[in-house]
């Protein structure tokens, strides 16, 4: 992880409305993955695979057609879509808190090195986009996710997701938490399965157009890698 004298503070991950009394959390968790830490990160940059990777949960209709928007920030990359007028995933169905269908976004961002902040928006039908104010029904989740390398095969996936309804609702909280555990461990399956398989690949890869956030991120944090391994060769 490096030198603790070289660490610098600035640079602690903020969490927006972390004071806000508001605003709900769940307790979060720490899941070991068999895998390195890049291809987490690439999961989390990748809205896609939650209609196949994640059907009871995460999965959404409108997928198929709204395509994806992927922005390079000073911090890393975002990559999102809004989908219009459809029914809310399974995981969030009894947490919003209007009926029927909903716009929602998928907000996939990661920063480097390796801190990922998912945000789902969902809001009633004709209320959503880039530039429409939120209602008093919209409803916001953010996962928060660190990816802690432990060597180059193993990784800690530390996280928390931080909601703006329910503060003290503790049932929520769990329900939340369990989701997400379910969740979680069906992308350990994947990710693990994912890592075994690149080690003994035989045929070349074949880059999609989902893949443009991921391989966007990776060549934005192998270039910071390889500046920092230049000023550390350099002779004081």
């Amino acid at each position: 992880m490096g030198d603790p004298e070289l660490a610098n503070p600035d640079d602690i991950f903020e969490i927006e409305n972390y004071d806000n009394p508001a605003w709900g959390y769940t307790d979060g968790g720490m899941l070991p993955i068999a895998c390195n830490y890049l291809w987490v990160c690439d999961n989390l940059l990748d809205p896609s695979h939650v209609a196949w990777v994640h059907v009871t949960s995460f999965a959404g209709a409108g997928t198929g057609d709204a395509p994806l928007k992927v922005e390079k920030t000073d911090r890393g990359v975002i990559v999102s879509r809004w989908i219009h007028g459809q029914p809310p995933s399974p995981y969030y169905k009894d947490l919003v808190k209007f009926k029927d269908n909903c716009d929602r976004k998928q907000h996939y961002e990661l920063c480097v090195p390796s801190t990922a902040l998912n945000k789902s928006i969902y809001t009633p039908v004709g209320t959503g986009g880039e530039d429409a104010p939120m209602t008093n029904q919209t409803y916001v989740n953010i996962s928060y996710n660190f990816m802690t390398p432990v060597d180059e095969n193993n990784t800690q996936y530390i996280w928390f997701q931080h909601r703006n309804t329910d503060p003290n609702d503790a049932d929520v909280s769990k329900k939340m938490n369990d989701g997400a555990i379910i969740a979680f461990n069906e992308d350990k399956v994947i990710l693990e399965a994912v890592h075994a398989n690149m080690a003994e690949m035989v045929t070349p890869n074949i880059d999609l157009g989902l893949d443009l956030g991921a391989k966007t991120f990776r060549k934005k944090l192998q270039r910071l890698i390889d500046a920092e391994q230049v000023e550390m060769a350099e002779p004081a």
